[in-house]
Parts: C-alpha cells; sequence; structure tokens
C-alpha cells in the first residue's frame, strides 16, 4: 500500500485520485477571477504556477498571490510551483535565481506544498526538501517530458530518485507519440505502486491521446490529477467538474 500523505484534510494516495486545479492568471486582478471560478468546481488542493505570474521576478511579488488564496480559500492545500523553460514552463530562470525564489517562499510559512525539478540537479533536490521539511512544508519532486515518452524502466528509475531525495510525492508527467507510450506510462504507475510505495506517486500522459490516464490514473496507483476551472496548464487536462463525474464510474 502506498504511503499517505495529509496535507490539511486531504489525504493523498488514500481514495480516489485528489483533483488539483492549476491557476496560470498572469496578474494579480486575474488571479482574484480565477479564485472566483474555483467556487463551482470540485478542487482538493490549488497549485499556483508562479512562473505564470507576469510579475513573478520582483522581490516579494509572490505575497500578494498567496495570502489572496490564503484568505479566500484557506481550506484548500497550496501547492506553489515554479515551472522552468526547461521543464516546459514559462519562466527562464538561472538555478541561483530558482532557489532563492523556492526558498523564500518556503520560509514564508504560507503554502503547503512546494513543487521541486528534478532537472536542476540532485544536490538541489536534497537542498530544498531539506529546506521544506524544516519548514513544515510537503515536496512534490517533478519530471517532464514534453517531447516523449521515456522507456517504463527510466521512468521508474526517475520516480525512484526523487523517493531516495526525500521528496513526499513523486510527479513524472510525459509526452506520447503512440498508443503504447500511454500504456508504458500506466506500467511504470502500477509498478511504482506495487513494487516502491514509499511516497504517493503522480503521473499523466499528456495531450489528447494521454487524456485516459487523467481519468483512470488512479486506477493504476496516481493520486493526484489535474483539472481545470479555466485556463489548462497544460496539454489534455479536463475540466474538474467532468473528472468527478467520471471517477466513479472507473
Amino acid at each position: 500500500m502506498n504511503k499517505v500523505v495529509t496535507v490539511k484534510n486531504i489525504k493523498i494516495g488514500e481514495g480516489i485520485p485528489k483533483i488539483a486545479i492549476p491557476l496560470t492568471a498572469p496578474t494579480f486582478v486575474e488571479l482574484e477571477e480565477a479564485v472566483d471560478h474555483l467556487a463551482g468546481a470540485p478542487c482538493d488542493l490549488i497549485e499556483w504556477r508562479g512562473d505564470c505570474y507576469e510579475l513573478i521576478r520582483e522581490p516579494g511579488s509572490w505575497r500578494a498571490p498567496l495570502v489572496l488564496f490564503r484568505q479566500r480559500v484557506p481550506q484548500l492545500p497550496l501547492l506553489f510551483t515554479i515551472r522552468t523553460s526547461v521543464e516546459g514552463g514559462k519562466l527562464e530562470i538561472s538555478t541561483e535565481e530558482y532557489i532563492h525564489l523556492l526558498e523564500t517562499v518556503i520560509d514564508s510559512g504560507v503554502i503547503d506544498l512546494v513543487d521541486v525539478e528534478l532537472s536542476r540537479g540532485e544536490k538541489l533536490m536534497e537542498r530544498l526538501v531539506g529546506c521544506a521539511h524544516a519548514a513544515g512544508v510537503k515536496v512534490v519532486g517533478s519530471c517532464h517530458d514534453f517531447q516523449n515518452t521515456p522507456p517504463r524502466e527510466t521512468l521508474v528509475r526517475t520516480l525512484c530518485t526523487m523517493q531516495n531525495l526525500g521528496c513526499d510525492l513523486v510527479k513524472y508527467a510525459v509526452m506520447p507519440q503512440k498508443e503504447e507510450d500511454v500504456l508504458t506510462l500506466l506500467e511504470a504507475t502500477l509498478e511504482m505502486k506495487e513494487k516502491h510505495p514509499r511516497t504517493p506517486v503522480i503521473t499523466m500522459s499528456m495531450g489528447p491521446m494521454g487524456a485516459i490516464t487523467r481519468i483512470g490514473g488512479g486506477r493504476f496507483g496516481s493520486a493526484i490529477t489535474f483539472g481545470t476551472a479555466g485556463a489548462a496548464s497544460a496539454p489534455g487536462q479536463l475540466p474538474a467538474n467532468l473528472l468527478v463525474q467520471l471517477f466513479p464510474l472507473i
């Protein structure tokens, strides 16, 4: 049985997959509107994609949005993510800037979880895991391939590496080029569930071809799926309202 990670009252890794809604608005006013949309959508946690925020490079610019989330949706766990251009995100940022920004936000005491990209290096991930845990923040170790789907062995090895570095949850998102790639992602997910259950696992095959993994990934061991209540943050994301209708059928 996979380990369960509890954040606020949400038990990640137990029961049906939890629905995370990413907020990708570029301005504060648009973020306020995006938060308003959450009221009508099933949502277990929110992910703020800080890399999409136009002012994110300005010192302290992250504070007002995070306070907004805490005031308007205090019951929802908050995941802070800077998705860099290396992993398909909006922000080109040096490793030094990346470390400083994440450590500053972690130390703010406002977030519950932080995304850390493996592509920045194992030592950096280990450092940020230590920083986050000292602040009581859970870490989502992540890896993204927007071009291809690596072999099953590579997927499993990478997810296990992030477990070994102390991440509380581990995530891998891939892009399928053929139907077989979707099966490869699901096979790797199932192997993690059955042989390496030290942390909850989050996996997805992106784009229309991989949409089935966002609906049925939980059957194979994926603990979180990303749904929309507005703009999508990655190809193939489905509306959260649709996901919550489909989960009981699977």
